[in-house]
């Protein structure tokens, strides 16, 4: 979903609006944001088909991966594919495992969180 900014002229006053439109992403963008949303989980330790034949010592160096991921040149180019920047989904990564860390919300919550990751961008 993006938001569409209007502005509209009021007696001599410009004023914005905000209208929440869902508007279609394009294949390319999918893509980054699917990247985006697996290195998320990754990072959470949240993996799918590996959880079962992995140890605890390559699922935390899998994870560490995915943390550092973030900061990466393939992390900003999957951003960019996405449409978003590089800076704005390293600051909703850090905040949610700031708030997992915590114990302010669940495992659960951040699967929720990431599946809805797309409402962000």
């Amino acid at each position: 979903m993006q938001t569409v900014v209007c502005v509209k002229q009021q007696q001599g006053e410009s004023m914005k609006t905000y209208n929440h439109e869902k508007v279609d992403k394009t294949p390319e963008e999918q893509l980054g944001l699917a990247k985006i949303q697996i290195m998320f989980e990754d990072s959470f330790g949240i993996f799918n088909a590996k959880s079962g034949v992995m140890s605890d010592t390559q699922i935390e160096r899998e994870r560490q991966s995915a943390v550092a991921w973030f900061r990466s040149k393939d992390c900003e180019f999957f951003c960019d594919l996405a449409g978003t920047e590089q800076d704005h989904i390293i600051k909703l990564h850090d905040n949610l495992m700031y708030n997992y860390n915590t114990g302010k919300i669940t495992l659960d919550q951040v699967r929720y969180a990431i599946r809805k990751l797309e409402l962000k961008i």
